[in-house]
């Protein structure tokens, strides 16, 4: 209905042109003169504009340079489907067993004609299989200009020296410029992560460059890797960033140099980047830059002659026609950026700049909120697909059959106690199988496949180990993670205690005064400052799991599992407390997060 009657007040000219308001109030406050006020604000107006213009500059440089790092890591992602997409790894693999190249071959150029040859930052890919040098696959982008000469010029003068670059990438990603071109490269590794081949991918500096050429007085621009002239420039640049520039940029992203009256003003964003330095460089036209500081110099010296009363009006005119617009939508954007997305602004502008700049505006908080909230549903999704993944777990049936027939053989010979420890393993092995595939259960079914794991554990070590439990039954039918209490056991059992002597356990169960759920696992066993160390480094981000045995990767996935599902505030905490014991941490928050 707003914006209905909006339009009608449009068309008949019930919103006023802002140019036509300053004319009208130019008119009556002709007669007020104020020469001093117009003179501070000339000189004032000056020092801002010029302050103005310098982080114009430097802010349409940082957005260039966004865009470049964007296109920078959709170059990256792009030469990762190489590896995480395992078409040439199974072709490899099987050229390996049968011999045949011409297959491979086939499967090679297909997928870099797939991946690479309608990339739009793309202009050639080349693969090159290390074992067998003489085995060179290509892909041109003929709609970025790649044509047959880029291969030849790879092969003849890139090739050698890409090649020796791979040698210290490990399986990171580098940039390498040759004779003006740019290569973005990276290894190809076996499952054992050796690497049995180079992805080369020359990049379309055209693409990369275009977004500088939308900074405000702009003349050329040139990108610098680690001090080295990588693209662009158009030969007005020098090789080499001069040592000073560099100095300068040492502790700093940002350099703006500005030039004599008529020179060109130089501007400077640095960036780390796959190991080494990028640096951007704008040379801007100074005369385009100070054009308009210049004429509204002019202006206002012609207006402290002829037009000084115009200030107050003007003054009064800002303030209720730009002012106040200004100001409520600077409150709703501060609003929106502490979290209050969809924040609308009440639009009754008379003029149509401001009315069109508050309508704008209120578009843009609904669709940023529309936005969040598909990107918000989307990241749910890809956690819950890697809780799955960590959760999933081979499913044999048949060992379930085959440990019931044991059971049977075991009751009819008589034997109850291996028939209890069948029947215990039948029940651990049940909810590892996890046939209903639930993420989740109640603490109940939790702590009873912790007690068919404590009752082999008891079986087989008699009086040596004992194990005692102080569970709040208010919990029991809280739901919990899957498998997240027997892994802290079987540590406890198999690392924390001297079983062979005298092994306790004690299992706790309690809801915390600040409303998380505890349960604590604690052994009589010791924990050094050497294992404490272990631990820690096991549980952390980056840690090699590489070569870990099973139980260890065990409680890592349950730290894992519970910082995905209920943040970084729960997850496992191994600590050792005052009685020499070592107590196992469970921490968890009450209400479970929506199953997807």
């Amino acid at each position: 209905m707003r914006t209905w009657i909006g339009k009608i007040r449009q068309r008949f000219g019930g919103r006023k042109s802002l140019r036509w308001s300053m004319v009208r109030r130019l008119l009556f406050g002709w007669f007020f003169p104020l020469f001093m006020l117009i003179f501070i604000i000339v000189f004032f107006v000056s020092e801002n504009s010029h302050r103005q213009i310098e982080q114009t500059i430097m802010t349409s440089l940082e957005k260039s340079v966004q865009i470049m790092r964007m296109q920078l890591k959709d170059c990256e992602t792009a030469s990762k489907n190489a590896s995480y997409i395992p078409t040439i790894a199974e072709a490899y693999a099987d050229f390996l067993e049968d011999g045949r190249q011409n297959t491979f071959g086939k499967t090679a150029e297909s997928f870099l004609e797939q991946q690479y040859a309608w990339h739009d930052n793309c202009r050639t890919a080349e693969l090159v299989m290390l074992d067998f040098p003489d085995m060179k696959y290509f892909a041109m982008n003929n709609s970025n200009g790649g044509t047959y000469r880029d291969i030849e010029f790879f092969y003849d003068a890139a090739e050698k020296e890409l090649l020796e670059a791979a040698k210290t990438l490990d399986t990171g990603t580098t940039l390498i410029g040759v004779d003006g071109r740019v290569y973005m490269v990276r290894n190809l590794m076996t499952s054992k992560f050796r690497p049995y081949a180079v992805l080369a991918l020359e990049l379309n500096q055209p693409s990369f460059m275009e977004s500088y050429g939308g900074i405000w007085g702009y003349e050329n621009a040139a990108v610098y890797w680690n001090g080295e002239l990588l693209m662009g420039g158009q030969g007005e640049h020098e090789q080499t960033l001069p040592e000073d520039i560099m100095t300068a940029l040492q502790n700093r992203e940002e350099l703006y140099v500005e030039g004599g009256r008529r020179e060109p003003v130089q501007v400077y964003r640095k960036m780390s980047l796959y190991g080494g330095t990028l640096v951007a460089v704008v040379r801007i036209d100074k005369r385009i830059t100070h054009a308009e500081m210049n004429t509204l110099e002019y202006l206002f010296v012609i207006l402290l002659v002829f037009m000084i009363p115009l200030v107050i009006q003007m003054m009064r005119f800002f303030y209720k026609e730009v002012t106040v617009p200004i100001r409520q939508v600077i409150t709703a954007a501060n609003t929106v950026r502490e979290g209050a997305l969809g924040t609308q602004v009440e639009n009754k502008e008379d003029n149509e700049e401001f009315w069109q700049m508050k309508d704008s505006f209120n578009h843009m908080s609904t669709q940023l909120k529309n936005q969040f909230d598909k990107i918000y549903l989307e990241e749910v999704a890809l956690r819950d697909a890697r809780i799955m993944a960590l959760q999933s777990q081979i499913n044999p049936h048949f060992l379930n059959n085959t440990l019931e027939i044991i059971n049977w053989e075991a009751r009819l010979n008589g034997n109850h106690k291996v028939s209890g420890m069948i029947e215990a393993l039948s029940t651990m092995l049940g909810e590892t199988m996890n046939r209903k595939e639930e993420q989740f259960h109640s603490v109940a079914e939790e702590m009873a496949y912790a007690d068919a794991y404590l009752y082999i554990i008891s079986q087989r070590f008699g009086a040596k180990f004992g194990c005692t439990k102080k569970i709040d039954e208010r919990l029991l039918n809280i739901r919990v993670p899957r498998l997240i209490i027997q892994p802290i056991v079987e540590n406890a059992v198999e690392h924390g205690m001297d079983i062979t002597k005298q092994g306790r356990l004690e299992i706790r169960l309690f809801e915390r005064s600040d409303g998380y759920l505890c349960i604590e696992v604690e052994d009589n066993g010791h924990l050094s400052e050497e294992n404490k160390k272990k631990i820690d480094g096991l549980l952390s981000p980056g840690a090699e799991v590489a070569k870990e045995k099973r139980v260890s990767l065990g409680i890592r996935n349950v730290d894992q599992r519970l910082k995905m599902i209920y943040g970084k505030d729960c997850g496992l905490f191994i600590t050792g407390n005052d009685k020499e014991h070592t107590v196992s941490t469970i921490l968890l928050k009450m209400d479970v997060p929506t199953e997807q």
